[in-house]
């Protein structure tokens, strides 16, 4: 009785191809759920805008830094 080896390594190659392919979905499956149980999601607002309405010593450096830069590079 010979062992075609040609069929037992379709049917491994397979079996592994369904193997990762249920992986993949359980892992898609388990991070959608995590991601809608999230209650911390982003909605892009500032936590206190009025802070942002004074600027601090450092930001002024940095946009005096800036502008320093532009105009060098317009000359």
């Amino acid at each position: 009785m010979a062992i075609d080896w040609e069929s037992i390594s379709t049917a491994v190659l397979s079996l592994s191809a369904l193997a990762l392919l249920w992986f993949i979905l359980r892992l898609r499956q388990r991070r959608l759920l995590a991601s809608t149980t999230n209650p911390f999601e982003y909605s892009g607002e500032a936590r206190n805008p009025s802070d942002l309405m004074v600027p601090d010593a450092e930001a002024l450096a940095e946009l005096d830094r800036l502008l320093v830069l532009q105009s060098d590079s317009e000359e």
